[in-house]
């Protein structure tokens, strides 16, 4: 999106899909309070049907300034959202003493002591089968949470249609070494996955599972968060973004342990009906249903989308 819509809009348009990231305003050198401005006020004038943006956590505050002053969209609405972000700055020894906090070092540890005694490989890479291995503990981490609740089993289902395993295999291929998978492994099976992304300065965890079986109860999930930061400063990234939680409070947690700050924002919708807020209600479930899996067993420390725009 330009800093201004010409001619006839679409009659539905939007930033990425739940789940594939954020989407705002591109600018020469980033986008100003002045450029965001220009954008909403058009977006008023000429949203079509109906128009959502959901802007990165760096340009929220000049959106809520814009949106407060700025004029109104008759049917528009906000929904407010909010991601976690750890500030890389002064590399992984540094993050680790000084953002992490004792805790989430001791965890770490003893995550560590204990794949080294159950025999738990990682592995790290970008290759078809470190594509497939995620997707099977995906797979098993949503058929955990069916069992645990009947009403969650049309969800899975969905959820799972909806997270082809097509779907991060594009990803890696497209992406190359810019996407990155690390699967922890034991007796040759997978127990735990995670991938993050990688743009110029900016990590960002897409996903993140675990076999509630063993991955509970070895760490290995803290274990793979942890080597995925790492990564990233060794890299020279400067902010890991953890995405939006869900509402889920253990995954807040797990997120501020590793000294990652809350940012908030929201997502934007401007139409010209008063048509349903379906999409609000369908991520409304969803985060509802998270919170009740996580309510029924130890959080896991799930990533989400987290782009920058």
């Amino acid at each position: 999106m330009g800093t201004s819509i010409r001619g006839p809009a679409p009659a539905v348009q939007a930033s990425f899909p739940h789940g594939w990231g954020t989407g705002g305003v591109l600018a020469p050198g980033g986008a100003t309070a002045e450029d965001i401005a220009v954008v909403y006020a058009d977006l008023c004038r000429n949203s079509g049907l109906r128009t959502m943006i959901r802007p990165g956590y760096a340009a929220a505050y000049a959106w809520a300034g814009v949106s407060a002053a700025g004029p109104r969209s008759r049917f528009g609405y906000r929904v407010p959202r909010s991601t976690h972000v750890l500030d890389l700055s002064g590399g992984f020894a540094h993050v680790w003493s000084h953002r992490f906090s004792g805790k989430a070092r001791n965890g770490i540890r003893n995550a560590e002591r204990k794949a080294e005694r159950a025999g738990i490989r990682i592995r790290a890479g970008n290759s078809p089968d470190l594509v497939a291995d995620f997707y099977r503990v995906y797979l098993r981490w949503l058929e955990q949470r069916a069992q645990q609740w009947r009403a969650l089993r049309p969800l899975a289902q969905r959820w799972s249609d909806a997270e082809p395993l097509r779907r991060f295999q594009t990803a890696a291929g497209m992406l190359g070494a810019d996407c990155r998978i690390w699967v922890a492994e034991l007796d040759g099976a997978p127990i735990a996955a995670n991938i993050a992304l990688f743009h110029e300065y900016i990590a960002v965890g897409w996903r993140a599972y675990g076999d509630r079986a063993h991955a509970g109860s070895s760490r290995a999930q803290e274990l793979l968060q942890c080597r995925s930061i790492e990564y990233a400063c060794d890299i020279g990234c400067r902010t890991f973004v953890m995405g939006e939680s869900g509402g889920v409070r253990g995954i807040r947690h797990v997120k501020e342990r590793l000294g990652a700050i809350e940012y908030e924002g929201a997502e934007y919708t401007f139409q010209r009906l008063p048509l349903p807020r379906l999409d609000t209600a369908r991520t409304a479930l969803r985060s509802r249903a998270l919170r009740l899996a996580s309510s029924l067993s130890p959080p896991a420390p799930v990533c989400g989308p987290g782009w920058r725009r």
